[in-house]
């Protein structure tokens, strides 16, 4: 080679270094510092500030006292103040994963991401990310290991790879299940009971409707989403489980193409026919079906626990005699209601740029704002006091947006935690034993004890989710079934929308008598050959990994 090639082959040489440590800010593999046993300590502060970049979505929410800013505020400068770790916003996008995306081919990636499934393989995949091991085993802070190891292993499995811990997962807080919602002053004036089996369920429904109890001759039995999922406690008092890989017979398979989900479907076809499902339930608006309820014609609906946040609450402004209880139904042949549970992983996973010097400065970050929102520790609690005049203006868990990573953590069984923390404080009648976030639910409690619904509508809904919804989301006869899979493979990416579509359409029409019950024999058969084979051997080799 002469001269002017070496030279261009250095220039090029170069050129693919830098593209490579990008704006990490850190150093290359080659470089990296020593990270000495101090540097590790949970709580350790560095004697010159580390600083890494983050990049955020743009849509946060800046609820802050003039002045402060996302990157300088109460809640990051407890941070900086603490352990010396500062962040800058290196981007803000509003499509996180087509930036990253992008960003791994420039090579333009900051320290730190908050990413998606699908971005946290891709990254793993082309080794760009720290293995965070170490730094979780060494750096976590008990409150955050409390937090992560209330999910027992399922949570952290979700980021190994090879045995590896290569991200910190946001997490989906168990419980979080349809119950049965039924307006009980409806069923003391029919004379009945609270419904237990499916046979009870449909009954219910049947005299609600039959005897036209909302007195407006269009009474309606039960009330569903267009897409019927919200009708699964139906689907698993058969054991069915739609839309979910489960385990079975040593295999993961599909939920939705299992032979318990067709005796499901022909039961409630049925009683859609009978009429004590809304008739229009396929073509009504969420605002539509949300009426039916508010206006006091229907008698019964499934939602989550947190039925007191939706528009639900002003049923109470039409009736004031509304009385609305969640019930643990309907229940499979052996007096267990069933759900399954749900990805562990919610809302995205903390990742380090491998480049990055100082790893466990992350964790630090991760432990201090947990503290933080959540009140872990007394010095955190301490701190906010200290700054009265700083505070935001939501300082609770929910508010993570002005914190130097926006990462929202909380207990898996933090329902069960919330509401005996609730009862406990008014068993005891000391309000000032509950956690700070809980004081509104606290109150709530105490003025509907008080008054009745003769109360705010927001405080009435406060009141339904806390205790009602919470109380009956940890109910002794909850049989939980974990999923087989929670991620995406290969020709999911191509294939599943439309394998979606199929099932979707499929479901609604036999539903609705616009197909006959064998109809979903066809459709097992079109989804298999179309993708749905092919997925589920995916499938099965990725959760042998």
């Amino acid at each position: 080679m002469n001269k002017r090639g070496k030279i261009a082959s250095l220039l090029m040489a170069c050129m693919v270094l830098v593209v490579i440590s990008g704006c990490t800010g850190g150093t290359s593999d080659n470089a990296q510092p020593q990270i000495s046993e101090q540097d590790y300590e949970p709580y350790g502060k560095y004697e010159t500030p580390v600083e890494f970049t983050i990049g955020r979505n743009t849509n946060h929410v800046n609820n802050l006292p003039p002045g402060d800013t996302i990157e300088d505020n109460l809640a990051t400068r407890y941070v900086e103040d603490r352990v010396n770790v500062k962040a800058k916003v290196a981007w803000e996008t509003d499509d996180m994963d087509q930036k990253l995306s992008l960003s791994m081919t420039t090579g333009d990636l900051p320290d730190v991401m908050l990413v998606s499934r699908e971005i946290f393989n891709q990254l793993v995949d082309n080794d760009l990310i720290a293995d965070m091991t170490e730094v979780y085993e060494k750096t976590a802070s008990e409150g955050v290991k409390n937090i992560y190891g209330s999910y027992g292993d399922l949570l952290l499995d979700q980021v190994k790879v090879d045995g590896k811990i290569m991200g910190l997962p946001m997490t989906n807080i168990g419980n979080q299940h349809q119950l049965l919602w039924v307006r009980k002053d409806w069923v003391d004036k029919v004379g009945a009971k609270l419904p237990e089996s499916v046979e009870d369920v449909w009954n219910l429904a049947r005299t609600f409707v039959e005897q036209d109890v909302s007195g407006t001759g269009k009474t309606v039995g039960m009330v569903m989403d267009s897409n019927a999922m919200n009708f699964t406690p139906i689907f698993a008092a058969h054991g069915a489980f739609p839309m979910n890989w489960i385990e079975k017979d040593g295999q993961v398979v599909y939920g939705s193409v299992q032979p318990e989900m067709k005796q499901a479907l022909a039961e409630v076809s049925a009683m859609y026919k009978e009429g004590l499902i809304d008739k229009q339930f396929a073509v009504r608006s969420s605002e539509e079906k949300e009426a039916l309820v508010i206006n006091g014609q229907a008698g019964m609906v499934f939602n989550p626990w947190w039925i007191g946040y939706t528009n639900y609450k002003d049923s109470i402004k039409q009736d004031p005699d509304a009385v609305w209880v969640a019930v643990s139904a309907p229940l499979d042949g052996n007096g267990k209601f069933r759900t399954i549970r749900q990805d562990p992983v919610g809302g995205g996973i903390v990742v380090v740029n491998k480049n990055f010097a100082h790893p466990e400065a992350i964790m630090k970050s991760v432990n201090l704002t947990t503290d933080f929102l959540y009140a872990l520790t007394e010095d955190a609690i301490n701190y906010k006091k200290e700054h009265p005049d700083e505070m935001l203006t939501d300082a609770s868990r929910w508010n993570n947006d002005p914190t130097q990573i926006p990462m929202q953590v909380d207990y898996d069984d933090v329902l069960k935690r919330y509401y005996e923390d609730l009862m406990k404080a008014d068993e005891s009648g000391d309000a000032s034993k509950v956690q700070e976030d809980r004081v509104v639910s606290f109150k709530a409690y105490q003025e509907f004890k008080e008054k009745g619904n003769a109360i705010d509508v927001n405080t009435y809904g406060e009141y339904l989710s806390r205790i009602e919804g919470q109380r009956e989301a940890n109910n002794p006869n909850l049989e939980v079934t974990p999923a087989g899979f929670y991620g995406t493979t290969e020709t999911m990416k191509l294939k599943w929308a439309n394998l979606q579509k199929l099932e979707e359409e499929t479901i609604l029409k036999i539903i609705m008598g616009q197909a006959p019950v064998d109809e979903f024999d066809t459709f097992v058969d079109t989804w298999k050959r179309t993708g749905g084979d092919e997925i589920t051997e995916e499938v099965n080799e990725m959760s042998k990994r």
